[in-house]
């Protein structure tokens, strides 16, 4: 083989060499970028893909309707302990739910597990559906659950009055908390929440607390409140109207005037105002 061929051979080995190594290279990137885009895919799969099932909804759903409240807040409790789902809202509202149903319950076992007489699962049923609340910032599933809020509101009024008529207003105080919690735009919850700061004598947050209150009295007059909503709204006014009237009867005359457009004509509004000689 002459020297011109040994040559050449040479120089073609190290071109194909060379080819082989380049193909080789663009292979590695192309397979990397596959499966990049592979688990890129699987990633976005597993973002669509719900951390809690329908399903899984669907049977405690079932269990409230069942009354079997110990199953969800069993379940449940596991969701709200988990890192994976323990931001999901759905399962705080479920153990609202659950337990409002306890602090309901003919059940006297049941009742007396939970301290239901004590309002321990009353006061539990708020604390989760505040958290509910939090963990839903977008309202994205709030207003599915008002025939729930009403039914809580209306016993956690009857608790709260109870404690107020008891003078026992620091355990009053944390039930109208949780009520502006759950609905920051509550004119009577947060007007009680300010009453029982006063009764308090706890002057700077009955101050700033009041001004809530005023403010959404002022912005919204009392629209789009809900029934249970207006009639803690009513007692509100007249019990502050009566309170204020021994310290700041100005102060008692406003809150009639800011309820007169809803109140006008009832007759216990009414009394209060010939009372105070509004």
């Amino acid at each position: 083989m002459n020297s011109a061929m040994k040559t050449n051979m040479k120089t073609i080995t190290i071109h194909n060499a060379w080819l082989f190594s380049l193909l080789f290279v663009a292979s590695l990137f192309l397979s990397n970028d596959i499966s990049a885009q592979r688990g890129k895919q699987d990633d976005e799969e597993k973002l669509r893909k719900p951390l809690i099932s329908e399903q899984e909804y669907n049977k405690l759903l079932m269990w409230i309707v069942d009354e079997k409240y110990e199953n969800v807040l069993y379940k449940c409790i596991r969701y709200t302990e988990d890192d994976k789902t323990k931001k999901e809202p759905l399962p705080y509202i479920y153990m609202g739910q659950a337990y409002l149903g306890v602090h309901l319950t003919d059940d006297p076992d049941l009742r007396e597990q939970y301290q239901s007489d004590k309002n321990k699962a009353l006061k539990n049923s708020l604390k989760y559906t505040s958290k509910f609340v939090k963990k839903d910032k977008e309202k994205e599933f709030y207003h599915e659950f008002i025939e729930f809020y009403d039914i809580l509101w209306g016993e956690t009024k009857n608790a709260a009055e109870t404690e107020v008529d008891n003078m026992k207003y620091t355990k009053a105080k944390s039930y109208y908390k949780y009520l502006t919690d759950i609905d920051p735009e509550d004119p009577g919850a947060w007007l009680m929440y300010a009453a029982v700061y006063q009764q308090l004598n706890s002057k700077k947050e009955a101050k700033e607390t009041y001004e809530k209150a005023r403010n959404l009295m002022l912005d919204f007059g009392g629209r789009g409140l809900r029934e249970v909503q207006t009639e803690l709204l009513h007692s509100a006014i007249i019990y502050n109207a009566e309170l204020l009237s021994t310290i700041d009867r100005a102060a008692a005359l406003e809150w009639l005037a800011l309820g007169d457009d809803l109140f006008s004509g009832d007759r216990e509004f009414e009394a209060v105002k010939r009372s105070i000689g509004g």
